[in-house]
This record gives C-alpha cells, structure tokens and sequence, in this order.
C-alpha cells in the first residue's frame, strides 16, 4: 500500500517537469512562434530604449514592423525613438502611419506634435497654430496628457497668448497640484489678462507650496502695490473715507510689505536698494494712517522703519507730523529737526517745523527763516505762505501775516485752514467784515467745525 502511494506521488511530482520538457521538444504553431518573436523583440527594445541605446532600440522596432506592418503601437514607439535621435523625417512618417491605424491613439498624435514643435521653431515663418491644433487634439484624446499641456503652455509665452496659457497651466495646476510652478506661470497667465485677483490666488497657492519661491513674492508685491494705489488715492480723493475703504488700503499694502519682506529673504542677490524700497512703503503705510487720523497706528509703524534705517527722511518727517498729532511736542520737534538733517535739499520739513514753531510760539524768528528756506525751493506753495503769515500773526506782524495769507489763499483755495487763519488776522487789524467772510468760506470747505462757526456767531453779533 505505502509502495503504491510512493510511485503516485513520484509521477505527481514529476508531471509539470516531464509537461514543461514536451513544450521545449515541440516547437509552437508558426502563428505563435511569431508573436513570441515580437513579443521579446519589443521587450527587447524597450530595455535598450531604457538603457539609452535608442539607434540599436529603432533597429529592432524597424525588423518587428517587417513581421506585423499593422501594430500602431510599433509605429508609435519608432516614432518616438527617431524623435529622440533627431531622425526627424522617420518620426513623422512613423507617427503619421501609427496615427492612420489607430487614430484615437494619443501617443503617436502626441509625438506628430513634437516633430511638428521641432519644425517650427527652426522655420523663418513660425506658424503655431498647426501645432497648437495638434496638441490640443491630443488633450482631447487624453485629458490628463500633461506633457501636451507643457507644450501649450510654453507656446502660450512664445506666442505671448496668455489665454492659452491660462488654459494650460490650469490643467496643469489640476493634474499636479503640487507643483509651485504651474501656479506662478498660471499666475503669469492671469495677470497679463488683466485678472489680478485670479493671479494673486494662484501665486499666493504658489508659495504656499513653495515658501522660498521667491518669483511668487515678488509678483505678489507688484499686484499688492498696484491694487493698494488705487485703494490710497480712493482714500486721499474722499474727504470722509470710510473705515472699510482705509481698512482695504491698509491690507493691500500690508501685504505688499510682506511680500517684497519674504522676496528679500529668499532671492539671491538682492541690492541694497531694497531695503530702501520697503523702507518708502513701510513710509505710505504710516503716511495712509495720519491721513486718516490714527497718527499712534502711524508712530508704531514709522518706527519700525528705523531698524534697518535710522536716517529715513520720510519716517522722520511724518514721525513728526504724527507725534504733533499726538501733542508730543518734544519728539515731533526732534524728528522734523532730524528731517532736515539727513535731507537739507527737501523742504517739507522745514515747513513742518517752521509751523510747529509757531504754533508753540516758541523760536519764532527761526520758524520764519526755516519757512523762508522752505519758500524758496516752492515759492508758489499756499500751505508754506499759510505757515509763513500764521507765524508773523504769532509775532504780532499783523500787516506781514495778512499779505502772506492773501497770497496763500490765491494757491490753496480749497484749504479752510488758510481761510480760519486769514479771518483771525482780518480781525485783529480791525477788519470784522472780511473776518466773518472769511470764516464762512471755511465753513463751506469744513462744514462741521463748530469752533469757526461759533467765532462767527460771537463776532457777527458784534458787527451789528
């Protein structure tokens, strides 16, 4: 019994060996002896192809078209192998053969594109839009084809077609959604259409993924500083702006500062000039808060400014516009003293201390030949002669004060201020009626102060 099992057995186990043995001593059918030929020639090539190799790769795909001239698949690969070794004539006929088998085959369309890119760009007349049409079918054929999108996208630069651009880059963002690159060129795209907020969210999302892609900041800062100018002028052209109209303006350029910050800390060689660069919007930021009367918001960003430049002109200067706002007449009086230090040649400045002079009375023949100075380099200036003729009133220089305003008023038209300062003097040389005309010039111009309109309720009164 044991015995019996033992001979089962041994033929169990010897079957597949003595199956595989008859396999090898009876050759296949001719049919399939074919197929297996070109079956192996194919791996063949495709480990030369792999190995670099890709003239001895051709020459294999060129004797397996001799035994199946109808395989596309055969014709698409000697297509993209002649393409490689610049056999540019083979890929196109092998291409155009493949695609004539099997026309809903992406991959010989995809190659016809490249012959068709390659012809191009060596030709006099370049004419895309054969190529473009090309590409595009293979993205038909393919959605998800990222090189043909590749190609349309960098043909989009050449032909300076953004819209093209846009739609390549936009499937690109889509298929690879974590390349930084797709989303600074789609960025690219955007901007020149003229869509500056689509581009911003795309380079945002481009250095989101990449926080040291510098090019993603530095087109960040030129949409924030764009979109922040016409915020500010918004803000300075309104006589009452909104908060949320200041509150935009100070976003937009908060986040240019941010941006051109990041671009410094990741670019390569960047100039020093730069610096200098954030420095003057830093400036705007402190000059858009005293604007809207927030003149601590203002000193808290001036300030900062003085970290990486303690000699800025502009930050000095409306440091002390700021802090006269604040009626901390010390340091107002120190940063326009310094204003004037470290930039002699501009003369706001000294204006600015000329009138702060005056309205401390204090130093007044100074004031008077700092704002001198100041006219001299603006001689048509009405807020320098307003500065000029309230200081003379401060000194009693009555009839001096009075022809400076006439003439201040003659520049500035609009300023109420002037028209306040012209009627005190009007009053204090005794000419009432021009006072109160005056008055209530300013008034129009600055309807709700109350303090003019009760200097003309207590002097009309008295001109009765």
């Amino acid at each position: 019994m044991y015995r019996l099992l033992a001979v089962v057995s041994i033929c169990v186990l010897l079957s597949p060996a003595l199956f595989a043995q008859e396999i090898i001593d009876h050759p296949l059918e001719p049919k399939y002896e074919k197929a297996r030929k070109i079956y192996v020639d194919l791996a063949w090539a495709t480990y030369l192809r792999a190995s670099k190799r890709l003239p001895e790769a051709r020459d294999i795909y060129q004797r397996t078209l001799h035994l199946h001239k109808s395989s596309a698949f055969t014709h698409s690969q000697l297509a993209n192998v002649s393409l490689a070794i610049r056999d540019i004539r083979t890929a196109d006929q092998e291409a155009r053969r493949a695609i004539e088998i099997s026309p809903e085959n992406p991959l010989p369309h995809f190659v016809l594109a490249q012959v068709m890119f390659k012809r191009t760009v060596n030709s006099r007349q370049k004419n895309w839009k054969p190529v473009i049409e090309k590409l595009k079918e293979v993205t038909r054929l393919d959605p998800d084809h990222v090189d043909a999108y590749q190609y349309l996208g960098e043909i989009s630069s050449v032909q300076q077609d953004p819209e093209l651009g846009k739609q390549a880059f936009k499937q690109l963002t889509r298929l690879m959604p974590y390349q930084p690159v797709f989303f600074l060129r789609l960025g690219n795209a955007y901007e020149d259409l003229g869509s500056s907020d689509e581009a911003i969210s795309s380079y945002e999302r481009a250095v989101k993924i990449d926080e040291t892609m510098w090019q993603g900041y530095e087109s960040l800062g030129r949409l924030y500083t764009a979109s922040y100018e016409l915020a500010e002028n918004d803000v300075y052209n309104t006589n009452d702006p909104t908060a949320e109209l200041v509150n935009s303006a100070v976003e937009k350029i908060t986040n240019a500062i941010l941006a051109y910050t990041k671009m410094r800390r990741y670019a390569p060689n960047i100039p020093k000039e730069f610096d200098k660069m954030l420095g003057i919007f830093r400036a705007r930021l402190g000059s858009l808060y005293l604007t809207v009367d927030r003149p601590k918001q203002a000193i808290e960003t001036l300030e900062g400014i003085f970290t990486e430049d303690p000699k800025h002109a502009d930050a000095n200067y409306l440091l002390g516009l700021s802090y006269q706002e604040i009626e901390d007449f010390e340091k107002a009086e120190f940063h326009l003293r310094n204003a004037i230090r470290v930039s002699p040649e501009r003369s706001e400045p000294y204006n600015a201390l000329g009138y702060l002079l005056a309205e401390l009375g204090t130093d007044l023949e100074y004031a008077v030949d700092i704002i001198k100075i100041a006219l001299r380099k603006e001689p048509e200036n009405g807020a320098y002669l307003d500065s000029l003729g309230w200081t003379y009133f401060k000194m009693g220089k009555n009839e001096l004060a009075r022809v400076e305003l006439e003439k201040a008023v003659k520049f500035e038209s609009k300023s109420w201020e002037i028209q306040d300062h012209l009627g005190d003097v009007y009053l204090k040389i005794g000419m009432r009626s021009r006072a109160i005309d005056a008055w209530r010039q300013a008034t129009i111009l600055n309807p709700e102060n109350e303090e003019i309109r009760q200097k003309i309720e207590r002097h009309h009164q008295k001109n009765k």
